[in-house]
């Protein structure tokens, strides 16, 4: 991962209603020292929280270019290469005073706008996040105890990572990574600013994609039976939530090794190829939640289906179930063995 640019621009307020500060840098902040430590900060924050995914747009509309883009177009040429980062850093930092001010955002504070444009698995990035300083307690010269202030890297609030090599290829509509807080005013006014919406039904497609693509492949490339094709995506569900729980990003490559650690590549090539998945998937949890049968055992009885036969071809009704389906080998057993106990008592 290399770090190409990085600038600091300051647009807030300390108190609500005051009128909005702003310091512009003029020339960019160092890759190095303290500042490397920042932007490696700020990449950990990005994976690790969680992130929104889509792409630019105006009220639901892809086709309208909102004003961060245009400054991106403007800027950069079909390489990625920035003309002038101080000057397009100046005026999407001007374009987040307007939105502040031109909203009427009395609550708003604002805060220090770290533009950085790095690369990373050949892609490159420019990212934004909105920081504001934490109290804190220092020693002074004279080793009194004294208050102190400090950017507060331990969560971020409000960020987005734009992958500029996806947004200038047109083959993705998922290239913008965002972190809007749970405010609905903040999280509007930020989206605003950058002009992104949500792909709101990627993660219910893709969750449930990669569950059929797990099925397709066990079953009819590798010939597994119904209880080891159930098994392998009850392993991707665990695997899932492990990695969830991490902060880390599903990918679809490892997914792929964790589910047929034998056969990673050909599954990851026909998830893409014939189930449409991208490498980064986007997961929902109720979809999720699916990839795990209903189960239970005790009294001599052990109990499992699908969550989708319920109040289908499973009812429950105040504790007690009713399969209105059985599996024929359930059957064949059944009836053999009341056959078997017609035959004792004759």
């Amino acid at each position: 991962m290399a770090i190409k640019h990085v600038i600091i621009h300051v647009v807030k307020r300390d108190k609500d209603g005051e009128r909005l500060s702003k310091q512009l840098r003029n020339n960019e902040n160092s890759t190095q020292g303290m500042t490397a430590q920042l932007t490696d900060g700020l990449l950990e924050l990005f994976s690790n929280a969680h992130l929104n995914i889509g792409e630019f747009g105006v009220d639901g509309d892809n086709e309208v270019e909102p004003a961060f883009e245009q400054k991106l177009k403007k800027y950069y040429d079909d390489e990625c290469k920035c003309s002038d980062f101080i000057a397009m850093t100046k005026e999407l930092a001007n374009k987040y005073e307007s939105v502040i001010v031109g909203d009427q955002l009395h609550s708003v504070k604002g805060g220090y706008l770290v533009f950085y444009q790095y690369e990373r698995n050949d892609d490159d990035w420019l990212a934004v996040a909105i920081l504001n300083k934490t109290e804190g307690i220092d020693v002074a010269a004279n080793l009194e105890v004294v208050a102190s202030e400090i950017l507060d890297l331990k969560r971020l609030h409000l960020g987005a990572a734009i992958n500029l090599t996806q947004w200038k290829s047109e083959l993705s509509t998922r290239y913008v990574r965002f972190r809007t807080g749970l405010a609905a005013d903040v999280r509007d006014y930020f989206e605003k600013f950058i002009g992104c919406q949500r792909d709101k039904l990627a993660a219910t497609v893709e969750t449930k994609k990669l569950k059929s693509a797990i099925q397709d492949y066990a079953k009819n490339a590798c010939g597994m039976d119904d209880d080891v094709v159930s098994q392998k995506v009850a392993q991707a569900h665990d695997y899932i939530k492990e990695q969830q729980k991490l902060g880390n990003q599903v990918q679809l490559s490892h997914v792929s090794n964790h589910v047929f650690p034998d056969r990673a590549d050909e599954f990851a090539r026909q998830a893409k190829e014939i189930h449409d998945l991208p490498e980064e998937l986007a997961i929902d949890a109720k979809v999720l939640k699916s990839y795990k049968k209903l189960s239970g055992r005790g009294k001599g009885i052990a109990i499992s289906f699908d969550r989708g036969m319920l109040n289908t071809t499973v009812k429950y009704d105040d504790g007690e179930l009713t399969f209105s389906e059985i599996p024929d080998s359930l059957r064949a057993a059944i009836e053999e063995e009341l056959e078997d106990d017609l035959g004792q008592d004759n």
